[in-house]
C-alpha cells in the first residue's frame, strides 16, 4: 500500500474514531444533563416531604399548648387518669379536638408506658408501649416526633409527658391525599415504600405501575409506561430520629417533552458532524497530496546515492520535510568524508581510549590509597579494649566497601563500635559506643574517624585524671555526648552521626545510655527479643538545631543472663527483592526481633539469619552486651534466718499501725539479720526520713542506691535528705542525676530550685523557675517560689 492510501486511511480512521469519541461523550454528558435535573426535581419532593412534615409536628405541638394552657382539657386529662369513664364520658370532646387537628392518632399513656385510653379506638387499651423510643423520651420528660408504621398505618406521631402522670401519643396518618398533596405537578408522580411494600401512593398513574409493571420499578432509571417514557428516582427518607425502617420514596417523571426536545439535539449533532468530517477530511486531503509529493523526491534521492541532484530536493521548505533533505545533504557530505578518513580516526580514538584508561587506573589506585590510609587509622580506634568478670562483650563489624591496595584487602565505612572500660567513684564500667556517620564510604570513613578520635581522647582523659572519676554515670555520659556533639556541630550540618554510647555497671548490671536517632537496642531475655526501648530521645550528633543540653539518660536493670544488642541501621536495609528499574527494601525493624531470637543471641549466626532473608545494602555493625551470662548463684530467699522474716514482719505490721518508732525498731532487727537486703536497706532509710532522723537515713540510703542505681525515684529521697543536712553540694549532686533520667519530674524540679537557691546560684535557679512555670502555669507552691528568687535576686544585686 502507497503512502498516499496509508495517508487517507490514517485520516479516515482519526476521523471516524473522533465522531465515535465525541458522539460517546455527547451521549454521556446529555444523559447526565437529563438526570441532573430530574434528579433534582425528585430530591425537591423528598424535602417538600420533610416540610410537610415539620408543618404537620408544629400543628400536633398546638395541640398540646391547647391542652396544657387550656383549664377544660387539663382538668378532663388530669382526672381521667385516676378514672377511665371520665374520658368516656367525654368522648365526643376529645374526637372535636382530633377532627379540629386533623389527627387520626390521639392516645393517653400511664407512667409505666401503658396505653390508658385511645380516643380513635376507646375500647382498645392496655397494650404495653415502654419499648418504644417515643415513649421512652416521654416518661422521661422529653418530647419527640418521628414517622412510624402502626395499626392505622404510616403517620407521622408525637410523644410528650402529662401533667407528670404519663405520656401522650397524637399523630396523623400519611396516607394517599397527603402523598398527592406533595408532588402537586401533575407529571411527577410519587410513592412511598417500607421494606419493598408500598405504603401510600399520590396518583392513579403510580397505582396503575405498581399493578400492571411492578418489575418496571426495579429495572433502570428510564422506562417506557402505556406508550411514555418516564424517569425513576430512589431516595432513602432518613431525616429523623427513630424514623421507620428501610423508608424510600419512589418519583416517576414523565419525560415524553425530554424526549422530543432529545431528538431534536441528536438531529442537529449528527448534520454538524458530517459537515465537520468532510471539511477536515478534504482539508487533510490537500496537505497529504503536498507531504507525499515532497517525501518520494527523498525517496528516489535515498535510492540513487550516487547520482542525485541536491536542487530537486526539498530543501527550502520550512517544514520538518525541508528539515529532512537539508539534514540528508549534510550527511551525505559527511559519510563521504569518513569513508576517506576512517583508518585514521579509529586508530585516533583507540589511543584516547587508551590514555583515559590508564588516567582511571591510576586515579582508582590513589583512591584505594586514601580508602586504606584512612581505614588504618580508623583501625585502632574501634574494637574492645576491656575485660570483665562479669559483663561479657563482642563486635561484628561489616563495611560495604570493600577495596584491594597493592594485594591487600580491606574495608572502609561509617559504622564504628568501640567497647572500654572506666572507673567512676570507685566503680568500675564498661563504656560502649555503637555510631553510624553519615554518608557512603569515604565520608562516613571521616565521621567515623572523628566520633572515634574524640571518644577515645575521653575515655583516656577519665582514666587519668582523678577529678573526672568523681562524677556519677548520668554526669559522664551527659558531658561525653556534649563534648562529642559539640565537635560536630562545628562542621555545620555537614556530618552528622547516629549513635548509642552508654556505661554498664560490672557489680549490678546497671546500664546507662542514651540515644541519639539509633536504632532501638534489643534485649535478648530466656529466649525471646524485644526491644528495650521504642523511642529517640535526641536527634543525631551534630544536628545544629540541638544545643545539647536536651540530653535524656535512661536506665535499664540488667538481669543475670541478659543480652543487649545493639546494631546500625544495616540491620534493617535488607534488599528483599529487585526488577528492573524497582528495589524492594525491608522496612519492618522487628523483622530484626527474629533473626536475634533464631540466632539465640550470637553474632554470626544474627548475620548469616539476615544474609538468608535478604542482601545487605549498608554498612552494618552489631554490638553484644551481656551481664553474667554464666549464671552465678545467689543466695536464696528462703535460706534467710527465720528471725529477718518474722522482724519484718513485725515491723511491716507496725508501720501500718502509724507506729513509726516500733517499725524502725523491727527493721533495724531485720538488718541486722541482712545487712545486704534491699527492702529493709530502703524501707528503714524511708522511716528514717519520716522521722527527720537524717543521719541514720543518709548511710543506708546511699548504701542501697549503690546496690540498685536503677531505682531512680529514690534518688529524690537522698537529695531531699542532703538538702536537710544542708549538704547542698551532695543534694545538688543526687537531684541532677534524676533530672538526667527524668527531665520533667515535677517535685525534684521544684526540690532542685530550692537547692540551687540555697547555693545562691541565681541562674541556674531562675532556668527550673521557667520549666516549673512551662509544666504546671499558676502553681500555688511555683509562685511562692519565685516571690523568695526575687528578694534573692535584689539582695544579690544590692
Amino acid at each position: 500500500m502507497s503512502i498516499r492510501y496509508k495517508f487517507l486511511l490514517i485520516l479516515s480512521l482519526s476521523q471516524i474514531l473522533l465522531v465515535i469519541a465525541l458522539t460517546t461523550s455527547f451521549a454521556y454528558l446529555l444523559q447526565a444533563v437529563k438526570n441532573i435535573p430530574q434528579t433534582q426535581r425528585a430530591e425537591d419532593l423528598s424535602r417538600n416531604f420533610q416540610r410537610e412534615l415539620e408543618f404537620k409536628e408544629e400543628k400536633l405541638r398546638l395541640f398540646l399548648n391547647e391542652i396544657t394552657l387550656n383549664s377544660k382539657t387539663k382538668n378532663l386529662l388530669s382526672s381521667g387518669f385516676s378514672n377511665r369513664a371520665i374520658l368516656l364520658s367525654e368522648l365526643p370532646f376529645l374526637k372535636e379536638l382530633m377532627d379540629r387537628y386533623e389527627l387520626s392518632i390521639f392516645e393517653i399513656g400511664d407512667s409505666r408506658g401503658k396505653v390508658w385510653f385511645r380516643v380513635h379506638r376507646p375500647n382498645d387499651f392496655g397494650d404495653d408501649k415502654s419499648m418504644q423510643p417515643l415513649i421512652q423520651k416521654a416518661l422521661r420528660g422529653e418530647s419527640s416526633a418521628s414517622l412510624e408504621d402502626g395499626h392505622s398505618g404510616l403517620g407521622f406521631r408525637l410523644a410528650a409527658p402529662l401533667f407528670g402522670k404519663g405520656t401522650i401519643l397524637i399523630g396523623q396518618v400519611v396516607d394517599d391525599a397527603f402523598t398527592k398533596n406533595i408532588s402537586r405537578d401533575n407529571r411527577i408522580h410519587l410513592a412511598i415504600f417500607q421494606g419493598g411494600k408500598v405504603k401510600t401512593t399520590g396518583s392513579q398513574i403510580m397505582r396503575d405501575l405498581i399493578k400492571e409493571e411492578p418489575d418496571a420499578l426495579e429495572s433502570g432509571h428510564r422506562f417506557h409506561f402505556k406508550d411514555k417514557p418516564y424517569y425513576l428516582v430512589k431516595l432513602p427518607y432518613t431525616a429523623r430520629e427513630n424514623t421507620v425502617k428501610d423508608l424510600n420514596f419512589t418519583v416517576v417523571i414523565d419525560e415524553n417533552e425530554v424526549e422530543s426536545k432529545t431528538l431534536r439535539i441528536w438531529t442537529f449533532f449528527i448534520i454538524a458532524s458530517i459537515v465537520l468530517f468532510g471539511v477536515i477530511f478534504l482539508i487533510s486531503f490537500v496537505f497529504a497530496q503536498d507531504i507525499v509529493e515532497a517525501i518520494k523526491l527523498l525517496t528516489g534521492a535515498m535510492n540513487n546515492l550516487e547520482s542525485w541532484n541536491p536542487e530537486s530536493l526539498p530543501t527550502k521548505r520550512a517544514d520538518e520535510i525541508g528539515q529532512m533533505g537539508r539534514v540528508f545533504v549534510g550527511m551525505k557530505t559527511e559519510l563521504s568524508e569518513h569513508q576517506n578518513h576512517l583508518e585514521d580516526k579509529v586508530v585516533q580514538r583507540t589511543t584516547e581510549l587508551n590514555l583515559t584508561i590508564k588516567e582511571i587506573q591510576k586515579l582508582k589506585e590513589k583512591q584505594d590509597g586514601d580508602y586504606f590510609l584512612t581505614s588504618l587509622l580508623i583501625k585502632p580506634l574501634r574494637g574492645i579494649f576491656s575485660k570483665s568478670e562479669t559483663i561479657t562483650t563482642s563486635i561484628l563489624e561489616r563495611q560495604l566497601k570493600e577495596f584491594s591496595f597493592r594485594n591487600k584487602r580491606s574495608e572502609i565505612g561509617g559504622d564504628l563500635s568501640v567497647i572500654d572500660s572506666i572507673y567512676l567513684i570507685g566503680k568500675k564500667y564498661t563504656v560502649f559506643l555503637n555510631a553510624d556517620a553519615m554518608g557512603k564510604s569515604i565520608q562516613g570513613a571521616g565521621g567515623s574517624l572523628v566520633m572515634g578520635t574524640v571518644f577515645r581522647s575521653i575515655i583516656t582523659r577519665t582514666n587519668k585524671l582523678k577529678y573526672l572519676q568523681e562524677r556519677h554515670p548520668e554526669r559522664w555520659l551527659k558531658e561525653c555526648f556534649q563534648e562529642i556533639h559539640n565537635v560536630f556541630v562545628s562542621f555545620d550540618g555537614h556530618m552528622l552521626i547516629s549513635a548509642i554510647m552508654g556505661l554498664v555497671d560490672e557489680e549490678t548490671g546497671t546500664m546507662y545510655y542514651l540515644n541519639a536517632e539509633h536504632p532501638w537496642p534489643v534485649l535478648y531475655r530466656d529466649g525471646e527479643a524485644s526491644f528495650l526501648s521504642t523511642e529517640h530521645s535526641l536527634r543525631k550528633i551534630g544536628f545544629t538545631e540541638m544545643s545539647g543540653e536536651e540530653v535524656l539518660i535512661q536506665v535499664f536493670p540488667m538481669k543475670i543472663g541478659d543480652v543487649i544488642i545493639l546494631g546500625t541501621d544495616g540491620r534493617d536495609d535488607l534488599l528483599l527483592s529487585e526488577n528492573v528499574g524497582s528495589r524492594n527494601i525491608n522496612d519492618d525493624e522487628t523483622l530484626f526481633l527474629q533473626h536475634v531470637k533464631r540466632a539465640d543471641g550470637n553474632l554470626p549466626e544474627i548475620i548469616q539469619s539476615m544474609e538468608c532473608f535478604g542482601t545487605i545494602t549498608d554498612d552494618c555493625s552489631l554490638m553484644r552486651i551481656a551481664f553474667l551470662e554464666e549464671k552465678v548463684s545467689s543466695i536464696d530467699d528462703l535460706n534467710k534466718q527465720d528471725e529477718y522474716f518474722q522482724r519484718l514482719e513485725e515491723g511491716i505490721r507496725s508501720y501500718r499501725d502509724g507506729d513509726w518508732e516500733s517499725a524502725i525498731i523491727s527493721l533495724e532487727h531485720a538488718l541486722d539479720s541482712e545487712p545486704e537486703d534491699s527492702y529493709c536497706l530502703r524501707e528503714l532509710s524511708k522511716l528514717y526520713l519520716k522521722s527527720k532522723n537524717y543521719e541514720k537515713a543518709i548511710p543506708l540510703a546511699e548504701k542501697y542506691i549503690k546496690l540498685n542505681p536503677h531505682d531512680t525515684d529514690f534518688l529524690l529521697y537522698l537529695a531531699f535528705a542532703h538538702k536537710q543536712r544542708r549538704n547542698f553540694e551532695l543534694a545538688c549532686d543526687f537531684s541532677e542525676r534524676l533530672r538526667l533520667r527524668d527531665p520533667r519530674n515535677f517535685k525534684n524540679l521544684m526540690l532542685l530550685c530550692e537547692i540551687y537557691m540555697h547555693m545562691k546560684n541565681i541562674k541556674k535557679s531562675e532556668s527550673i523557675l521557667s520549666q516549673l512555670d512551662e509544666i504546671s502555669p499558676n502553681n500555688a507552691k511555683v509562685s511562692k517560689l519565685k516571690y523568695f528568687w526575687k528578694k534573692m535576686a535584689a539582695t544579690a544585686e544590692v
